[in-house]
């Protein structure tokens, strides 16, 4: 086992990689947060329900598995399920919960804590996928 710093545990073994893939975070968040406003705005069902939980889900699993192929780091694999989670819970945070819309620190709290959840589950699995794969094709 090659002993690794916590540094690039965090960010990846390529700094301007982990930069990159921390900008594609934040588009990922504005994607996240406008497909789903659409999606509650004006309802169209057969691509909602491609996307909702599970199809979601594996799709996020993937996509971090490729960042953590491409340059490691967990960090950036929890960042990018957090901002992607986190547009979901915006459009639809707190209705399971309170029957309603809630107030807009509330709707926040649910985000930071929802997102961060997702992020320790589906952020490390597809991390691990991600380095597994990585390891065992060289």
């Amino acid at each position: 086992m090659v002993p690794v710093d916590t540094r690039t545990l965090l960010l990846g073994e390529d700094r301007k990689r982990a930069r990159q893939w921390s900008i594609g975070a934040g588009i990922l968040f504005v994607a996240s947060i406008s497909y789903f406003a659409v999606v509650r705005t004006v309802g169209f069902p057969q691509i909602h329900l491609l996307l909702w939980w599970q199809g979601y889900a594996v799709l996020l699993t993937g996509f971090v598995a490729v960042q953590a192929y491409s340059n490691g780091g967990i960090g950036v694999s929890w960042l990018l399920v957090f901002a992607a989670v986190a547009g979901v819970i915006l459009n639809y945070g707190g209705i399971a919960l309170t029957m309603g819309r809630p107030g807009l620190l509330r709707l926040i709290g649910y985000a930071i804590i929802g997102s961060a959840v997702a992020a320790a589950i589906v952020g490390t699995l597809g991390f691990a996928i991600g380095t597994a794969v990585r390891r065992i094709t060289g």
